[in-house]
């Protein structure tokens, strides 16, 4: 057996996310759809990773392109 020491990042669903990145949450998904911004789908609910948020966020920031406030 493989000793594979891996951590699974917990999943934010749209509600938590849009909280995070203060969008409303219909807003998060139309992003997610159209590929702004780093999601999955898993049926009928869109998943974010925080780590991926964060770094997208990060890149938005630096280039200026963020339309919210922090």
């Amino acid at each position: 057996m493989t000793d594979i020491n891996t951590t699974f990042e917990p999943l934010m669903n749209v509600e938590a996310a849009a909280q995070t990145l203060c969008l409303h949450p219909k807003t998060l998904m139309k992003m997610a759809r159209e590929q702004r911004i780093p999601a999955f789908r898993i049926g009928r609910y869109w998943l974010f990773r925080a780590s991926l948020i964060d770094a997208w966020l990060k890149e938005q920031l630096q280039y200026g392109q963020a339309n919210c406030a922090a």
